[in-house]
């Protein structure tokens, strides 16, 4: 399974995991930092097309909290109907203070505005919510994970954090897996990248290892 690493504060090659996928090297880009303009944007996807586009990337991961607005961007390459769950302590629904920018914060938002193709979108911010939010149905699911829904006991972000253990995330991850076809699955919620990196590299990596598994099933069961 090809992985994407998209770069904007060094952070993972602090975590030393550079080695696992590619890099789209965004750390030169000016106006991405929460907010996001047209310009900066233009010049995200002009990388991202570089590489042929994101959908050979099954695993993507965008960096610290304040870049998820990547999820809208890497989802607007999706070319066929889709549903989109996010873990997330946060709604990121909320429209910016700043009028012609959207953010880390506004991305749920603007995705729903913006993307023809998305169905059904559900937040989970904690175990309750995934029994509540969360509706089944046959179209490929389009993951996006904010590990700020983790516990402080767990790891840390530069955000504001849940109460959520990982086995419990990875319980959910696997029900998802084990129930849908899932087209693309994006990572964020690093800590600053002078942060201490080994809780968040650990987690990074089991994460690499549980989803490269199940990608690898999915296609096998698709070749039989």
């Amino acid at each position: 399974m090809d992985i994407l690493f998209c770069d904007f504060t060094g952070v993972y090659g602090n975590e030393g995991i550079l080695r696992y996928g590619d890099v789209l090297d965004l750390k030169s880009l000016s106006g991405t930092k929460m907010y996001i303009d047209e310009e900066a944007e233009l010049k995200i996807r002009e990388k991202i097309n570089g590489l042929g586009g994101p959908a050979g990337y099954k695993l993507r991961f965008l960096d610290n909290g304040n870049y998820h607005y990547m999820t809208r961007i890497l989802a607007s390459y999706e070319q066929d109907f889709f549903d989109l769950i996010t873990f997330d302590n946060h709604s990121d629904d909320k429209v910016p203070e700043f009028s012609g920018l959207k953010s880390c914060g506004s991305w749920r938002l603007d995705i729903r505005e913006e993307n023809p193709y998305l169905a059904g979108s559900a937040l989970i911010r904690k175990r309750e919510d995934f029994e509540k939010n969360y509706v089944p149905s046959d179209l490929p699911l389009y993951i996006s994970i904010d590990k700020d829904i983790l516990s402080e006991e767990v790891l840390n972000t530069n955000w504001d954090q849940g109460e959520m253990r990982d086995y419990e995330l990875f319980d959910m991850l696997e029900m998802l897996f084990s129930s849908r076809d899932v087209t693309a699955i994006d990572v964020c919620g690093e800590d600053l990248p002078d942060a201490p990196i080994e809780a968040n590299r650990l987690f990074n990596e089991k994460l690499i290892r549980v989803i490269s598994g199940k990608m690898k099933r999915e296609t096998e069961q698709v070749r039989r």
